[in-house]
């Protein structure tokens, strides 16, 4: 990044400085920063930019950096290539500085997998091992791209600058986008700029800034104009002893403006411009004729063009071009930046460019589209430049044929938005070049698919479909394609609506029926797959048996694991048959698969799993899967549902560690509100591992991705219910009345809703509302009651039928004898899976109560004890609580003596609930405890509440005795 400013010191941008600063210091601390600087074109971006990064990597005091760690700082120019630009332009530059920062053995390391390096090698030679022959393709460039960042920003502080955003093509735009919103827990700045008086609402960029203003970690600084103070400020430095009333028209004139400033103090005694462009082209109206060309050349060919490319376009012979070179660079029109120059600023490549006569522009545009088509055509941002040249020469066919190629260079690299806007290129140039089918090598029919599918690998729904539109528009006659843009058609519509024309999939069907052509019967087995999604009963079942014999007829394993899927999913719909639905998946994971649609089937069988109650082997499959993901390269892609599976599943067999290392992987890979699903299970978790405080910390930081999460997935409510029921939990039951209790029953009763989530909603509601020893309300055992009839015939519906009834059963005061045949027979069955850990270990507390009341002292206070002692290890602290608590209250020596039980309860306290209760212990009233510890009465009488209920007294009498047996107890370890 050269330096390009005049003035030796940066006036004002006190307050922008500031920001940038702090963003870095969040980074510093592990909380990522993504800054995004606007302000009009000469407003001084790149000088508050390059102000910070001296800062921040001098830090001489290390008040910012660990010792030994000063920051990693990669640089990235975005450059005007027209509309399309190349796939990750500006990375590249990013990729090679960090690549020159670390070095190789850190780069590979943190690119993590073989095919994530070989995907960056082409982006930045050297890394890649040598060519081996693989089945495992390269990984995509993003995700890879993704990754290295986030690993990277593990070890070292990352700051990734990117320069003109207006410039930025859409593969970078997006990048930017996921980065912004998803990376958490690294030390990571992004600071990005643009020229806020490009866009218009219009712009490309336009919509990425939206959806940056929406994400909490994004930083906006917007740099104005300086006030005529700052620019006198400016112009004592440029040339001290002005005269003020000259600084006053100098102030005026510029509009604040520091470019505008630099150059109006340039000029010196000469004649002031009369436009703004005069001014601009002021520097470079005083070059001679060859420098003058030079420039104009370089103009043409961008911001930064290499030194190699700008004396091959030139036409100078090797010294005259030095000569106006060097001319250029002492005159401040352009500077030395690497191996190539810079412009001093755009505005001045902008003006320059506007002085190309159209037949100079012509051979120039050319010279350069012949220069690097010969000699650069490999590489992806040149590909894209060559059409871009092409089409400013009016070579329209070369253009096309340029054009063909980036879109090859982009379907490479895995760049869906460069491919999509690629293709939309190509069939806007289609009628304008002659034998374009030809030259293309596919139709103008198959271009819109492309297109429509690119769009929809983006998740823009709203574009694919309009793509899809097109294309149908100029596809009468290829019934092959013009039933993929059908069905392409129908797979938007349903995205965008829930519901797909029908009529597409039967118009498809009838058009691929009778074709004797492979490619027929893989695309009808996809069509039948999508009728069989969309229906129920023996018709989804035909069309997805045939779905799966056109997939084998055709010998396409793609086609066959998609078809597979949909008949797992089918059959698992009839839940007396869900076990069977296994088989299917079970096969369409051992086919040859890319590593994304292995991903796709194998998180299918996580899930299944899941909804099966097998979740050790959900564990060990989930595991397999996510390790898969991981090596190809695709974790970001395929691996956010695998991950939140494998977490479940792990918080579900007691492996609460392993878990959590999951949950933040999924949270990584995950959007911004997709995330709230991971939010959930982790409250879940801190529920039960009783840690409310943490819970509540927790839902309070993430309300707002909670909400916009359930506004646009009302579907999933039941589960939220059930986490908000499950919190509410105690001992002896809930408040029958209680908000989340009611949620909770309405959720087990609906039809709406999966029968899974169903299930375990009446189980949380029959745990919450029904409990030994108390009250209930006839009405609420009623429901209950008639929500179990009419359960379906399989293993895990039985047992969890079973855990209700025994609640029922519990809340009836039945014979302790036969509740204890009940329980134990419960938890039997439960030691080998079929409901997650903290339902083993309430039906094993749910056992030892039946115990006590039985008369079974010794083996409940033996049960009590292990609960109490395995429970936390699980993740179930709240259970292990529970455990100690009806202990307490039945007298029971769990650990040797009563003195030991209630030390275990009192254990269980926080640090701030033991000083009130210590305070109860010396007879304190609230008032009084409230004053002692600085807070009001009303706080300390909720604590005394929660203390109460928590440790399962009475009153305060009770809490105090209990506080001197803990201490007691205390006193004789």
């Amino acid at each position: 990044m050269p330096a390009l400013h005049s003035s030796p010191r940066m006036v004002g941008r006190h307050a922008e400085l500031a920001a940038l600063l702090e963003a870095f210091d969040d980074g510093v601390a592990g909380a990522p920063r993504t800054v995004v600087v606007r302000g009009e074109a000469g407003v001084g971006k790149t000088r508050l930019v390059q102000e910070f990064l001296a800062l921040v990597t001098a830090d001489p005091l290390g008040a910012r950096t660990a010792p030994g760690e000063a920051p990693v700082v990669a640089f990235g120019q975005c450059v005007d290539l027209g509309p399309i630009g190349a796939p990750f332009g500006p990375i590249r530059r990013v990729l090679r500085d960090l690549h020159a920062a670390v070095g190789t053995d850190a780069l590979r390391d943190a690119a993590g997998s073989a095919a994530a390096i070989a995907s960056l090698a082409a982006l930045v030679p050297g890394i890649g091992d040598e060519p081996t022959e693989s089945d495992e393709p390269a990984g995509q460039f993003a995700e890879a791209i993704e990754v290295l960042l986030e690993q990277l920003s593990r070890r070292r502080h990352v700051v990734v600058v990117l320069e003109d955003l207006q410039w930025a093509d859409a593969a970078t735009m997006a990048l930017l986008k996921t980065l912004a919103s998803t990376l958490r827990g690294r030390r990571l700045t992004i600071v990005a700029t643009y020229r806020s008086d490009d866009i218009d609402r219009f712009h490309p960029l336009r919509p990425v800034l939206a959806e940056l203003d929406r994400t909490r970690s994004v930083v906006r600084v917007e740099v104005t104009p300086l006030s005529p103070d700052e620019v006198a400020e400016q112009v004592a430095q440029l040339a001290g002893g002005v005269d003020p009333r000259v600084v006053e028209a100098l102030a005026e004139r510029s509009g604040g403006i520091p470019f505008l400033v630099e150059e109006l103090v340039d000029l010196g005694d000469r004649a002031l411009p009369d436009t703004l462009r005069e001014l601009v082209l002021a520097r470079y109206a005083r070059l001679g004729a060859d420098a003058q060309q030079v420039v104009r050349t370089m103009a043409a060919g961008g911001v930064h063009v290499d030194d190699d490319v700008l004396a091959a376009v030139a036409s100078l012979d090797e010294r005259a071009f030095d000569l106006a070179v060097r001319e250029a660079i002492d005159t401040r029109v352009i500077a030395a930046d690497g191996a190539g120059y810079v412009f001093r600023h755009a505005l001045t490549r902008e003006a320059v460019e506007s002085e190309i006569l159209p037949s100079e522009r012509v051979r120039v545009h050319r010279r350069y589209a012949e220069h690097l088509r010969d000699h650069r055509g490999d590489s992806p941002d040149d590909a894209s430049a060559v059409a871009e040249h092409w089409l400013a020469a009016r070579d329209l066919p070369a253009a096309f044929d340029a054009t063909v190629a980036a879109l090859q260079q982009s379907r490479s690299r895995f760049s869906p938005a460069t491919s999509a806007k690629l293709a939309e290129r190509l069939a806007e140039l289609w009628d304008q070049v002659p034998d374009a089918e030809t030259r293309a090598g596919t139709s103008l029919p198959a271009l819109h698919l492309a297109a429509a599918q690119a769009w929809h690998d983006l998740g823009d729904p709203e574009r694919s479909l309009r793509s899809a539109n097109e294309g149908l528009a100029v596809c009468p006659d290829d019934p092959l394609m013009r039933a993929g843009l059908l069905r392409q058609r129908f797979v938007e519509t349903f995205n965008l609506e829930h519901h797909g024309r029908q009529e597409d999939l039967d118009e498809a069907v009838s058009l691929l029926e009778g074709l004797d052509d492979p490619r027929a019967r893989i695309l009808l087995s996809r069509v039948l797959t999508n009728m069989a999604i969309d229906e129920h009963g023996a018709q989804a079942a035909e069309h997805a048996a045939r779905a799966i014999a056109l997939a084998e007829e055709a010998g396409d394993d793609a086609a066959l694991a998609v078809a597979l899927t949909v008949e797992a999913w089918r059959i698992s719909g009839d839940e007396d048959d869900q076990l069977g639905a296994l088989v299917p998946l079970e096969r369409a994971v051992t086919l040859k698969l890319d590593p994304s649609l292995r991903a796709y089937a194998g998180s299918a069988l996580t899930g299944l799993l899941l909804q099966v109650g097998r979740f050790d082997q959900a564990v060990v499959v989930g595991t397999q899967h996510y390790g898969d993901v991981a090596r190809a390269g695709i974790e970001r892609g395929s691996g956010a549902s695998i991950a939140h599976s494998l977490a479940f599943a792990l918080f579900a067999t007691g492996q609460p560690d392993a878990a959590l290392r999951y949950v933040q992987r999924a949270r990584r890979l995950m959007t911004p509100v997709d995330g709230a699903s991971v939010v959930r299970l982790v409250a879940s978790h801190l529920a039960w591992d009783d840690r409310a405080s943490e819970r509540d910390d927790l839902l309070t930081t993430e309300r707002g991705r909670i909400d916009e999460y359930r506004r646009l997935y009302p579907e999933k409510g039941e589960w939220w219910a059930i986490e908000h029921a499950e919190a509410a939990l105690t001992l002896h039951g809930g408040d029958a009345q209680t908000d989340a209790a009611a949620e909770v029953l309405a959720g087990a009763e609906a039809d709406a809703g999966t029968r899974g989530t169903r299930r375990y909603a009446l189980v949380t509601a029959a745990l919450l509302m029904l409990a030994p020893g108390r009250r209930n309300d006839p009405a609420v055992r009623a429901r209950i009651g008639a929500a179990l009839e009419g359960w379906p015939d399989n293993a895990l519906a039985r047992l969890m039928e079973r855990f209700v009834r025994a609640v029922l059963a519990d809340a009836d005061a039945e014979p302790a004898a036969g509740r204890v045949e009940a329980w134990r027979g419960i938890v039997d069955e439960l030691a080998d899976g079929g409901m997650p850990v903290w339902y083993l270990q309430t039906a094993r507390c749910r056992l030892a109560w039946a115990l006590i009341d039985a008369g079974e002292r010794d083996e409940a206070a033996a049960l009590l004890t292990a609960i109490a002692a395995e429970a936390p290890a699980l993740g179930v602290a709240r259970v292990g609580r529970w455990a100690t608590e009806l202990a307490t209250r039945a007298r029971l020596a769990t650990s040797g003596n009563g003195a030991e039980a209630g030390a275990g309860i009192v254990a269980t306290l926080t640090p701030r609930e033991l000083q009130v209760l210590e305070l109860i212990a010396e007879g304190l009233t609230n008032p009084q405890i409230g004053q002692r510890l600085f807070i009001s009465p009303k706080t300390a009488s909720v604590h005394v509440s929660a203390i109460l209920a928590k440790i399962g007294a009475a009153n305060r009498a009770e809490a105090a005795a209990l506080y001197a047996a803990a201490a007691s107890a205390s006193a004789s370890a």
